[in-house]
């Protein structure tokens, strides 16, 4: 692989405009050379004009690296102060809490540290800064090796095509001698973070340290064993998959067993759809150097890639393929009752995903896990991005939740022999469900005002979006109860009211869609016209997501249509409302996290914030000086060997 090539698969997406640009610099040298004159006078005076232009070009570069370095070291270094006091606090307190110490000793230590007991915060939040801050300093250490390595590079190109030596002299003079270059300082804050660890949060037990601060190097392929795994489960689901589509057409099934079918086997199938957008998904967000890791707020030395959520979704893909399959053929495997196998499927689901096991990606469930937790006591939490996110999927799988309500709602009523059991009709808890994802955003805006330091109306404007979808499902939950009482279905009052509620609702959310979510429409003459200044995507694709939002906003219009003319029935309508508000919440990721990735590489920010306890001006001093210390202790351990 070409260096310009590596340069791009290893830098930090949030860095990626701080770094030395070599691609347009040896695209320059490439250039000139090409259009060099062929007169000898004319050629001496050309390349010396174009060892001035270069080298210029190069020490603006080399200024950018420079001072970016410079910041985020100075930045670095405060942070490891900052938590070795913090560490200090926590040795502090256990001394406190030994039983050897004396009633006396104790007393005189509680009374010289109470206030700082209280401030130190809980080990756990220790040791997932310093995990985070060392994951900061690694990704500062490959920063400074790819620009050092860059202009080396540069410099070596530039004399190679121009067979000169001045490249070569230039480096030495300037690159060599540069802040960015010098590693010391930064290889002493790395040691001295391996040792703060070591001493205070792993109990001087090194190889334990290491393992929990040790990161991946940036690049690494997908173990064979995954690739494998996610190539021989797609190829089994699509297999499977054509083989269904091929018999549900072509078998000759009553119309009431195909009702059954869809009833039974939509909330999966629209689970397994969704999977596989959300795979493809996180495939382009790597692609694209969208940081979806650090996004979500999530553990990168554990993260999921794009090839491990394929072979995951393509498991269950199969699963439930295979379950089709059995159902539809049920005859031909000798199978007397079929209605257990959609419920066989539900139960392996169920058991994989909670499974107390360490196996099957056991971190990411327990990630997953605790984000679901937090979703369901909104108002008691603080929100974070991801909270909100996937509450958001929630709200574009309801119909998919709903049906999966009638799923064990049909084995309830089957076990219990009740001649309603093939009833797929909705009850009053359908409306419940339907309004409980919608419910959770409303109380996580309301939570994000309150938690807000500007207490932003944007977070109350979100909230009544939510606000109107329940009142969308109340409308429409009295419209269906009161239609009996009209002869058509327009003489109705609520069927208006309904159809206005949703029009209202339509318009807010598409409006908030371009406007908040995507960050569209703020740039209003020039290239980007109805788009914005920072794009990640080709240009076309930006329309094609404006034009399909805006449409598949409005898909309930075609649902009511098409029943409402019998042209289909109104679960098949509930069919394309599913998938089409799945497709529309596909193509609303790319964009949602697009707006918040650039964010972070405005705020260069390229690693979680971990907030420990604030600081008081008498220990701002205090840290000022041990600043001092630190650094004194890291040079004292910089040569230290461990075995």
């Amino acid at each position: 692989m070409k260096f310009g090539k590596t340069l791009d698969t290893l830098m930090v997406p949030e860095w990626r405009y701080q770094y030395m640009n070599y691609n347009d610099l040896k695209i320059l040298i490439l250039n000139a050379v090409d259009k060099a004159p062929r007169n000898s006078l004319a050629n001496n005076a050309y390349y010396r004009d174009f060892e001035i232009l270069f080298f210029a070009t190069c020490k603006e570069e080399l200024t950018k690296v420079n001072d970016f370095f410079v910041h985020k070291q100075a930045e670095a270094h405060r942070k490891l102060a900052t938590l070795n006091y913090q560490l200090t606090l926590t040795a502090r307190h256990r001394t406190l809490q030994e039983p050897r110490t004396s009633t006396t000793s104790r007393a005189s230590i509680s009374s010289r540290s109470h206030q700082d007991i209280r401030k130190m915060p809980p080990l756990n939040k220790l040791r997932l800064a310093m995990s985070e801050f060392y994951l900061s300093l690694i990704m500062l250490q490959n920063y400074q090796t790819l620009n050092l390595t860059a202009f080396r590079k540069i410099c070596k190109k530039y004399d190679k095509n121009l067979k000169s030596e001045v490249g070569s002299a230039w480096f030495e003079r300037f690159i060599t001698r540069a802040s960015f270059a010098m590693t010391t300082q930064l290889d002493r804050m790395i040691v001295t973070t391996e040792d703060l660890y070591t001493e205070y949060l792993a109990n001087g037990d090194r190889s334990k340290a290491m393992a929990k601060l040790r990161v991946p190097p940036l690049g690494t392929p997908t173990p064979p064993i995954h690739v494998f795994c996610a190539g021989l489960f797609l190829g089994l689901f699509l297999v499977a998959a054509v083989i269904c589509v091929i018999s549900y057409i072509c078998l000759d099934l009553s119309s009431e067993f195909r009702y059954v079918f869809v009833s039974l086997f939509r909330g999966p199938i629209s689970g397994v759809t969704f999977g596989f957008c959300l795979a493809i998904n996180i495939k382009v967000f790597e692609k694209k150097g969208i940081d979806h890791v650090l996004i979500f707020e999530a553990e990168r030395r554990n993260a999921i890639g794009a090839m491990r959520a394929l072979e995951i979704v393509s498991f269950f893909g199969y699963l439930c393929t295979m379950s089709v399959l059995l159902y539809l053929l049920h005859k031909e495997f000798f199978i007397s009752d079929p209605h257990y196998i959609p419920l066989v499927q539900l139960a392996i689901v169920i058991i994989l995903f909670l499974n107390p096991i360490p196996i099957f990606f056991y971190s990411a469930r327990i990630w997953l896990l605790t984000i679901v937790g937090r979703i369901l006591l909104a108002p008691f939490f603080f929100v974070n991005f991801v909270d909100f996110w996937v509450a958001d999927q929630w709200t574009s799988l309801v119909v998919g939740i709903v049906d999966h309500y009638y799923l064990v709602r049909f084995y309830v009523r089957y076990f219990l022999d009740s001649p309603d059991a093939f009833d797929f009709g909705p009850d009053y808890a359908v409306p419940v469900i339907r309004c409980l994802p919608a419910w959770f955003r409303f109380c996580q805006s309301l939570r994000r005002f309150r938690d807000s330091g500007s207490k932003s109306t944007d977070y109350l404007i979100n909230a009544l979006k939510y606000f109107l979808f329940v009142t969308e499902v109340v409308f429409s939950t009295i419209q269906m109860d009161t239609n009996a009482t009209y002869i058509n279905l327009f003489e109705n009052p609520w069927t208006w009211a309904y159809i206005t509620i949703c029009i209202t609702s339509s318009i807010y959310s598409l409006l908030w869609d371009l406007l908040m979510d995507f960050g569209l429409l703020r740039v209003w003459k020039g290239e980007n016209l109805f788009l914005r200044e920072n794009l990640v995507y080709p240009k076309w694709f930006y329309f094609f997501v404006i034009v399909e939002n805006s449409l598949l906003r409005f898909v309930w219009v075609l649902e009511f249509v098409l029943v409402y003319q019998e042209v289909i029935a109104p679960h098949n309508g509930k069919t394309i409302i599913s998938f089409s508000e799945i497709f529309r919440r596909f193509m609303w990721n790319f964009m949602r996290l697009e707006n918040e990735h650039l964010y972070n590489c405005g705020q260069f920010r390229a690693t979680r914030d971990i907030f420990i306890a604030r600081l008081d001006p008498q220990e701002e001093r205090f840290l000022e000086s041990m600043m001092d210390e630190t650094e004194n202790f890291g040079k004292e351990n910089l040569n230290k060997k461990y075995f």
